[in-house]
């Protein structure tokens, strides 16, 4: 393929521009086969339009690493919410778990930088907030105290790419974060069934759903389009990870630097970017005109009305 970036990674990056690649992951142990051309999620398209500068994305998950390149310098603040204290000589949410990173380079990394690879909203910032401890384990009370800080913080996005149990506090910062203009998104979940996850199902969270690169639902998604909103590519993306020792690197055999992720958390910090350009094409819109937008321009893939309500989200189409 033509790459539409410098970035190292970018043709792998089939969620940002699928012309049908196959490719391997960093260490070359898993091939991802060819896709369908078209199935992503027009971000390359999406950025004649803008690259989302301005926008102010809240990552609430395990952190973010401070010392990959390409997606540090685009947080502009951190705070830990988590049961992880902060280690001597580090910054506040550092990330030692590895999926925070990986969501973050989702939404913002730098592009066009000749290294690693392209956030889909390369020109947001990021708000990091972390909510999961080193394990990878949160509370909903500290998702809600996380929101909370988010919306304080000027966050026009809040992803999450997570579920913790329902509970009347994070309902409350959930609808209150709604009524102050903010987008919510979170991930269905990776249960490969119809069980709601939280904070996914509240009616003001936007829940997506996994795709792969021949846009088909992952088997592992949860799914539901009584509550599932949308879908976005989850299988095999290519992200940005710690240099630094992290857990999802011994468990997973994951590179550090950069390397494939899968889930649904993938999923919902690709359509929490592409809300966060919705909202700098528009930026006299309202957080209901956003979500509508985006739900509008799906793209009506196989699945849509039984695996989730809307479609896989056409970032393109939301910043029209």
């Amino acid at each position: 393929m033509g790459a539409a970036t410098s970035d190292q990674y970018f043709p792998r990056q089939y969620a940002l521009q699928n012309d049908g690649q196959s490719f391997t992951n960093t260490a070359g142990d898993i091939t991802v086969p060819v896709g369908t051309k078209d199935a992503d999620v027009d971000a390359v398209e999406a950025w004649n339009t803008t690259t989302g500068g301005g926008i102010k994305v809240a990552v609430l998950d395990s952190g973010v690493a401070s010392d990959n390149p390409d997606i540090a310098p685009k947080v502009v603040a951190r705070t830990n919410f988590s049961s992880s204290a902060t280690k001597a000589g580090d910054p506040v949410a550092e990330d030692y778990y590895g999926h925070g990173t990986h969501v973050d380079g989702n939404v913002a990394a730098t592009v066009d930088n000749t290294i690693g690879v392209a956030g889909v909203c390369p020109g947001c910032t990021i708000l990091a907030g972390k909510v999961l401890n080193d394990s990878g384990v949160g509370s909903s009370s500290s998702l809600a105290s996380g929101i909370d800080w988010a919306v304080s913080n000027g966050a026009k996005v809040v992803n999450m790419s997570l579920g913790v149990r329902a509970s009347r506090t994070l309902e409350t910062a959930v609808n209150n974060a709604w009524k102050k203009g903010v987008v919510l998104v979170a991930a269905a979940g990776n249960g490969g069934n119809q069980t709601k996850i939280y904070p996914g199902a509240y009616p003001n969270v936007i829940a997506v759903g996994a795709t792969d690169n021949n846009d088909a639902k992952a088997p592992f998604s949860t799914y539901g389009a009584s509550w599932v909103d949308l879908a976005a590519p989850g299988v095999n993306v290519y992200s940005t990870f710690p240099n630094h020792p992290f857990v999802l690197a011994t468990q997973n055999n994951r590179s550090q630097g950069y390397d494939v992720g899968n889930g649904s958390s993938m999923s919902s910090a690709i359509v929490a970017a592409a809300a966060a350009l919705a909202w700098s094409a528009h930026p006299g819109a309202t957080n209901s005109a956003i979500r509508s937008g985006l739900e509008s321009t799906a793209d009506r893939v196989a699945g849509t009305g039984t695996y989730w309500a809307y479609g896989r989200v056409n970032a393109a189409g939301a910043v029209k």
